[in-house]
């Protein structure tokens, strides 16, 4: 039942992902930080069910294309045949995103990261979105938890020198 579908979806739970993640830590060189990064992300978006397969490659395939609504739909029934997917959640907030629908995006993301909470490219989009509400607090700190996960995350390194510049170093 209910049990062997959460079980099923190998991707926040890789047995593999715990020494990635060590490694992704260890590692200063930039070049070899991309490969684990990859191969993280290759692990989180397997998808053993065909038929969500199919529907988070044809919402990839729509993002690419900038076609956002047709990307929000497949992506809305990913969530709903699987809603412990993060990676479907993670996808549908940036498909909102790029539309302007910051509302509805933030919902996702934050429905993402608590299937996810290391998926640190939704950590620095979310610390994005933080940014642009005007919370530079909360945004610093999201930042700050991308980097600690991934401290070669180059995005998350400049959007923290940014923030820092712009003044608030004293608050983080």
């Amino acid at each position: 039942g209910w049990f062997y579908q959460s079980v099923a979806l190998g991707d926040q739970n890789h047995p593999r992902l715990d020494s990635l993640f060590q490694e992704l830590r260890a590692t200063n060189d930039q070049e070899a930080a991309q490969e684990i990064s990859d191969e993280i992300w290759r692990l989180w978006r397997e998808v053993d069910d065909p038929e969500a397969a199919e529907l988070f490659a044809l919402g990839q395939r729509a993002m690419t294309e900038r076609h956002y609504r047709t990307a929000y739909r497949h992506f809305s029934e990913l969530v709903t045949t699987m809603p412990d997917f993060a990676e479907g959640w993670n996808a549908r907030a940036t498909a909102f995103y790029m539309k302007g629908l910051y509302g509805p995006a933030l919902g996702d993301l934050q429905r993402a990261l608590t299937l996810n909470p290391k998926n640190y490219n939704g950590l620095f989009g979310l610390g994005i979105m933080l940014q642009q509400f005007g919370d530079l607090r909360r945004a610093g700190q999201a930042f700050e938890h991308v980097l600690d996960l991934h401290p070669n995350h180059e995005n998350a390194s400049k959007a923290l020198e940014q923030l820092k510049r712009d003044g608030i170093g004293r608050e983080l």
